[in-house]
């Protein structure tokens, strides 16, 4: 890497961080949705701005909604919690009670990828000049092609496993920019939540980015697992993460925080 690319990555850093310490860790306004807006996987409609930036899960998020829909953004930057995601999702749960034991609660988890039909995704290179664009292209592609389910619990009339493609009122959608941050974008009706902004409750909200199975992270096949828990052999596809103890533990762990939220009105 030569002195230009390394101040640039710096400079870029250096942002990120100013960004991530003016913003709290969990989200205290409740916000209207911005008109117009798609679940693609871009964050245009919100202007690239986020209401909170979490250290547990290292990543920005926005919760907002309308008068029909709540709306959860997220964006990572952490090449390591980006392979977690990519292995086992994140889930978001709506709890109406506020009570963390409660088990009648709403889980949406996005998104799911078959162990044998995971997206081959680039982490290793951080895109860089005409680079930039065939790396986040293909990866872009790859999430196209493979992802397309979302685990939904606790909404009647829904199947477990619902297509991307749905009618049901869920969407949800992934994608890198040119950057290698990977933005997540998920809406669900408020008639499936049971919600409405004419009668607005306040509600807890769980978001978890599960801990990745080893075995179906990107760009790893694995042998056996020693005493450690470490796999004996290791065969690392191009593109993926150097393997380590230390990183290992941190991807197989899941990350969470609870939040409140109440629907704003026009």
């Amino acid at each position: 890497m030569n002195i230009k690319h390394l101040t640039i990555i710096c400079f870029l850093m250096i942002g990120f961080f100013a960004n991530a310490q003016k913003l709290p860790e969990v989200q205290t306004v409740n916000l209207r949705a911005p008109a117009g807006i798609k679940i693609d996987g871009k964050p245009t409609e919100w202007d690239s701005k986020f209401q909170a930036y979490n250290k547990s899960t290292n990543a920005f998020y926005t919760i907002a909604n309308d008068d029909d829909n709540l709306y959860l953004i997220i964006q990572v930057t952490d090449i390591y919690v980006i392979n977690k995601i990519f292995s086992s999702g994140i889930t978001f749960i709506i709890n109406k009670s506020g009570e963390k034991s409660d088990e009648n609660t709403i889980s949406i988890t996005y998104p799911v990828i078959d162990h044998t039909g995971r997206p081959n995704i680039d982490l290793t290179h951080q895109p860089q000049g005409a680079n930039a664009d065939s790396v986040v292209i293909a990866n872009n592609m790859h999430i196209s092609n493979k992802v397309k389910w979302i685990r939904v619990t606790g909404i009647k009339g829904l199947d477990t496993l619902t297509s991307v493609y749905n009618r049901e009122g869920i969407k949800a959608a992934g994608l890198f920019n040119n950057k290698m941050a990977y933005t997540y974008e998920l809406s669900v009706s408020l008639n499936n939540l049971g919600l409405t902004v004419n009668t607005p409750v306040k509600f807890a909200y769980h978001l978890k980015f599960n801990g990745a199975d080893i075995n179906n992270m990107n760009g790893y096949t694995t042998g056996p697992l020693s005493r450690t828990g470490f796999p004996t052999s290791v065969t690392i596809e191009p593109g993926a993460l150097l393997l380590t103890h230390d990183n290992l533990a941190f991807m197989e762990s899941t990350t969470d925080f609870w939040g409140e939220y109440t629907l704003a009105k026009k």
